[in-house]
């Protein structure tokens, strides 16, 4: 069986990886640039925020698209988007296994436990010190350990 990632929604902010003359998607359509193996798509999760999306592959990489202006893509470099899918900056060599997105911030869990969190922290919502109001890539969240499972509010 070939598996096909699908998409559907607002992209006025790439948030789908295409820059459309409509910024709607109504019918859901092929994601073009998505992780892909021989099977097809190589996502096995994907998680939204407002302006932005992050997927996770089989192999526990994480890919990201859509609005950059609080650092939400994990690029490391606040900016004003791409409309194409790229790797997750992400030095730690951990395997992900859950993502979560929130409004304009981003969340990782890894296989051993560890939190990951990066975007706007604008409302703490990053578990941070307040004087970060954005972490533009992937930053352990030292006090949070051991965690098999991420929930945002959103999220429910």
């Amino acid at each position: 069986m070939h598996a096909e990632l699908l998409g559907c929604g607002q992209t006025s902010e790439g948030q789908l990886g295409v820059r459309l003359s409509d910024p709607m998607i109504r019918v859901p359509e092929r994601i073009i640039g998505a992780p892909n193996d021989a099977a097809g798509t190589a996502v096995k999760q994907v998680a939204c925020g407002e302006q932005h999306t992050i997927f996770l592959a089989n192999d526990g990489k994480m890919w990201s698209v859509g609005s950059n202006l609080d650092g939400q893509l994990g690029r490391g470099k606040r900016s004003e988007g791409s409309f194409s899918i790229y790797p997750v900056s992400l030095t730690s060599g951990v395997e992900i296994i859950q993502i979560d997105a929130g409004r304009a911030h981003s969340v990782a869990v890894g296989d051993d436990g560890r939190v990951f969190a990066w975007g706007s922290n604008e409302h703490g919502q990053l578990g941070m010190e307040s004087s970060v109001v954005w972490q533009e890539t992937p930053k352990r969240i030292k006090e949070l350990n051991e965690i098999v499972q991420s929930f945002s509010k959103q999220s429910q």
